[in-house]
């Protein structure tokens, strides 16, 4: 910090901290893009156009449907049905099956229709005779069960209905219990963790007779953590607290975060379709005459697998870039700064900030694809070696978490100073490396409270949907199974509902495939046995779907919570590296604090921080008046009067790790030195 000598008294300057960063977000001026930031915004720009393009080419390629036996058309319009239109015309009376089995569920359109009959008619081999050539439609009987869970959610529309309204409440009450009992709601989290673990170890103890070690410890190693970083878990409690705070008060977050989840849901239905697509390609085999499946159909579907991993974070790091930008601007308020600062956050995310988002998502995204299918490697190990797979999964997330705490800080980094991709990254790792542990353990708490409160609600309304649609059938599924199997149902519940993306295309793909394997091809459930096990289908599918949504609904909200807070924490960082307060936040924020501050002292008690000054103002810096002294008060409690300096002096702050000074000959600003005295208090 800078001391200017003037007739009027002493002017403190505002002290540039070593990584450069300024307090708030640098809405003008902002720096021109490096070539690594155009590389990465023509790969997403490259991508995006990729899926779209490929997309909308298999879906005009598409000639090929499951026959639906709950329509009286059986196929869609302008489809025909193979088993009985696309059969050759020189084939015997009693018919033959020129293709698999599968296909008398099919329907086809007619050139592909007509490749089929040429393909047989040409044929010299002879096909052999399959009875289920002859099928005859056989009229449907008027039973009340429904085909699929979209007639049931359909018929019983205010199940879905209520269940959303629950999902709202639910939000509102949570981040209003972020904001008032995040203390008790954190440690309860930490807590409910090690039970699960210790109860996983039980399970498999008295159930399979394996000692799974690595579950015991896991709970141990948590304990042992909770004891040692109790502060530290405070502190991010703390700073929970703050960032839900700071979330009430910017609604416009919230708003722009729901347009952004509204063209990730978009995304998402596009990709469920254009995947399901590629499914529906066929052409015809001339060697066989039979219905196979393009090549280049089959490269996209597996092209599709991981473009999902990447864009999906994609959406996730603009909800950063959005939260940075409209809570930077509501914690350090900027006369430059727009109306509407989380809408201007999403304009750079499109646009100057896609090209850092695309890089931390390739980065990311590439890194948990691959871990994943290590992960669904390590499942296949014998039930013995179980602890190698816990151990892994251990290493694998504690690096995951890592990389995806570095991406974030990056993007808010990049968000404030508007600079290019790798000197923002630099600047923000510098940042971040002196509160590595704080910054691991803030984003890993927060992490943990975000994810058991989804699983917690999305399993509790699941559940609660699933018993719900049991009770509108009239057919119970849920209380009648016993706990040994319904323990081992829920957990593969809760699975599916952790990845939606999956289910719910598994489930909008086989949905129709699952009342023809349980009433037959025709569609018609003859029998009360399969009347029954089609109810059962409609409420577990119904179940998932409700369960499902609500876990992306949670996880969205979840996602903004989590972000929140990393901008807080970085906030934080900026402020103290710049030697400045406000005091607007004396009660929401530095009182909260003042347990972890150095001396229980927080910045306005007399030290040289200053009041923050918008950069778009023009007070850059305080004159403090009369006569230029330096009070020093010892641990004694005596006062000495030092004579005033007559060149401007220079205080650098020591960065947060270094060594307390144990001489006494230059004493800690924060704590022990005031120069004169200001013309208004603190």
């Amino acid at each position: 910090m800078d001391g200017e000598f003037g007739k009027k008294g002493i002017t403190i300057q505002r002290r540039t901290p070593p990584h450069g960063f300024e307090p708030g977000v640098k809405w003008r001026k902002r720096s021109n893009l490096g070539p690594v930031d155009w590389v990465c915004i023509a790969i997403f720009w490259a991508c995006l156009l990729w899926q779209l393009i490929t997309g909308f080419v298999l879906l005009g390629s598409t000639n090929y449907e499951l026959s639906s036996p709950e329509s009286d058309s059986i196929c869609p319009s302008g489809y025909l049905y193979a088993p009985t239109h696309c059969s050759g015309a020189n084939l015997p009376q009693s018919g033959s099956l020129p293709y698999p089995m599968w296909t008398n569920t099919g329907c086809v359109k007619e050139d592909l229709c007509q490749q089929l009959n040429t393909c047989i008619d040409d044929a010299t081999t002879a096909w052999s005779d399959h009875p289920l050539f002859h099928r005859t439609l056989a009229d449907k009987r008027n039973d009340e069960v429904s085909p699929t869970f979209w007639a049931v959610l359909g018929k019983y529309w205010y199940i879905p209905t209520v269940i959303c309204l629950g999902v709202v409440v639910l939000a509102v009450l949570w981040l209003y219990a972020l904001q008032l009992l995040v203390k008790p709601i954190i440690w309860s989290t930490l807590f409910l963790g090690v039970a699960l673990l210790v109860g996983f170890w039980a399970f498999w103890y008295v159930e399979y007779g394996v000692n799974n070690w690595m579950l015991l410890v896991g709970a141990a190693i948590e304990l042992v953590f909770m004891a040692l970083c109790w502060r530290s878990i405070n502190r991010a409690a703390e700073v929970i607290s703050v960032a839900s705070a700071g979330l009430k008060a910017t609604p416009t977050v919230i708003g722009v975060s729901v347009l952004v989840e509204g063209l990730y849901v978009g995304y998402t239905v596009l990709w469920i379709v254009f995947v399901i697509a590629t499914f529906n390609v066929k052409e015809v085999n001339e060697a066989s005459c039979r219905l196979d499946e393009p090549g280049w159909v089959a490269a996209s579907r597996w092209i599709y697998g991981p473009m999902f991993f990447i864009f999906t974070y994609v959406f996730l790091n603009i909800k950063t870039v959005v939260c940075a930008v409209g809570i930077g601007a509501w914690y350090f308020p900027d006369s430059d700064a727009p109306m509407v600062p989380a809408f201007k956050g999403l304009q750079w995310a499109c646009t100057s900030s896609s090209g850092a988002i695309m890089f931390a998502s390739l980065f990311v995204g590439i890194v948990r694809y691959v871990i994943n299918r290590i992960t669904d490697l390590m499942n296949w190990l014998p039930i013995c070696l179980s602890p190698l797979t816990c151990l892994w999964s251990c290493i694998a997330g504690c690096l995951l978490s890592i990389l995806e705490m570095f991406s974030k800080f990056m993007l808010i980094g990049q968000a404030f100073c508007g600079e290019a991709f790798c000197g923002s990254a630099r600047r923000s790792f510098n940042v971040v490396k002196d509160r590595l542990g704080d910054a691991f353990i803030t984003d890993s708490i927060g992490e943990n409270v975000v994810t058991m409160s989804t699983y917690i609600f999305s399993l509790g309304l699941g559940i609660a949907s699933w018993a719900w649609l049991d009770s509108a059938q009239d057919y119970q599924t849920l209380t009648a199974m016993p706990w040994y199997i319904l323990i081992p149902v829920l957990l593969l519940y809760a699975y599916f509902i952790s990845i939606p993306a999956l289910t719910i295309t598994l489930l909008a793909w086989l949905a129709p495939w699952f009342h023809v394997w349980t009433c037959g091809s025709d569609g018609v459930c003859s029998s009360d046995w399969q009347v029954d096990a089609q109810h059962s289908i409609n409420s577990v599918t119904g179940a998932l779907f409700i369960g499902a949504v609500c876990y992306c609904l949670f996880n969205f909200i979840g996602e903004i919570v989590l972000s929140t807070i990393d901008t807080i924490f970085f906030c934080f960082a900026i402020e103290y590296d710049n030697d400045i307060y406000q005091t607007r936040f004396k009660t929401q924020v530095y009182e909260v604090l003042r347990e972890d501050c150095p001396d229980n002292m927080i910045p306005m008690d007399g030290g040289l921080s200053q009041p923050y000054s918008p950069k778009g103002d023009a007070a850059t810096a305080t004159t403090v008046t009369g006569s230029p002294q330096l009070v020093v008060s010892s641990n004694g409690g005596d006062i000495n009067h030092l004579p005033a300096p007559s060149a401007p002096s220079m205080y650098n702050r020591p960065p947060p790790n270094a060594p307390a000074n144990t001489t006494g000959s230059t004493p800690i600003p924060a704590d022990q030195a005031m120069i004169g005295r200001p013309t208004t208090p603190r």
